[in-house]
């Protein structure tokens, strides 16, 4: 009996092995099987057989591309530049909060300027006063009200709009809180 216990084990043994190497083939059979169906689907994808055709619309430029120096593109954005230096006074007095009032509000546009300046008053939002346009090296001294205000102190906003010398084309604009005086 011992025999063939032993022999029994060593069959059983022997099966196992082989249902083992049965399945390692398997998967490994399966595993070269997906790796090539892969690799087929990348190389054998269908071109697109449809012919490209040029459209021309004769944008581009004969000759080089001017290629500008640091230096160049620097002194072009400097002349692009809007330096303005501001004058205002921080305070209008009206005498009266009528419509056509006359305030005094000293507004100077410097000779150093290359802007014309015209001036807007907004208190709540609703433009108050508005100057006639300041050109470098004149000033005005006062502004006539476009709404009436009843009598008292308001924190109003002065902006400065700025328009090119040469073209009259708007070009930028500046805010400044002001204090507002009706009496």
């Amino acid at each position: 009996m011992n025999k063939r216990n032993g022999l029994e084990n060593k069959e059983s043994k022997k099966k196992k092995v082989i249902i083992v190497l049965i399945i390692v083939f398997a998967i490994a059979a399966t595993a070269l099987f997906l790796l090539k169906s892969c690799y087929e689907d990348q190389n054998t994808a269908e071109l697109d057989t449809t012919p490209i055709i040029l459209e021309d619309e004769s944008r581009s430029i004969d000759g080089e591309a001017q290629i500008k120096t640091q230096e160049e593109i620097l002194d072009e954005l400097k002349k692009q530049q809007l330096i303005v230096t501001d004058k205002l006074s921080s305070n209008i007095i009206f005498n009266s909060g009528e419509v056509g009032s006359i305030g005094e509000w000293v507004v100077e546009n410097l000779k150093e300027n290359d802007v014309i300046q015209q001036a807007e008053v907004y208190w709540n939002e609703v433009l108050i006063a508005k100057t006639t346009p300041i050109y470098p090296n004149q000033h005005i001294t006062g502004v006539s009200l476009l709404e009436s205000i009843d009598t008292g102190e308001y924190e109003a906003t002065a902006y400065l709009n700025y328009y090119d010398t040469e073209t009259k084309e708007f070009l930028s604009k500046a805010g400044y809180a002001i204090h507002l005086t009706v009496r």
